[in-house]
């Protein structure tokens, strides 16, 4: 009984510490960056955005792990996963294309656009393959 309990003690601590981590660094990086860009506005208000976004991401992804199998909830956080992480790419190639040459930007455009409709005909148009 008792190496149950340390072993879901540990279990728990590692999942924090997997979770937690990251997410600390990404908040320490974002208050920095916000620090840095604190005379331009727009900035931070996509730097701010973009954390919201990647927190609900997560969130939504650990939702739907957790949500039955079949249910309306599950397909639900499917399609709210799919426009989060279609918004981030979208936002950061629009953020990264203003630095870029023309010919640049078009590619990595292109590559949104190839990521956006692909990950939509994998996630929704196709039937799940078990392999």
């Amino acid at each position: 009984m008792t190496m149950q309990v340390i072993h879901q003690a540990f279990t728990r601590a590692l999942s924090c510490m997997w979770f937690g981590l990251p997410n600390a660094f990404l908040i320490f990086q974002s208050v920095v960056a916000i620090h840095r860009s604190r005379n331009d506005i727009w900035i931070a208000s996509f730097i701010v955005g973009a954390d919201i976004d990647i927190a609900l991401l997560f969130w939504s992804i650990y939702a739907h792990e957790k949500a039955p199998v079949g249910s309306k909830q599950r397909e639900r956080l499917k399609i709210f996963i799919w426009l989060l992480a279609t918004l981030l790419n979208v936002g950061f190639a629009y953020r990264v294309t203003m630095m870029m040459p023309l010919v640049m930007s078009l590619v990595l455009w292109a590559l949104v656009a190839v990521t956006t409709v692909g990950t939509f005909h994998l996630y929704f148009l196709r039937p799940h393959q078990r392999a």
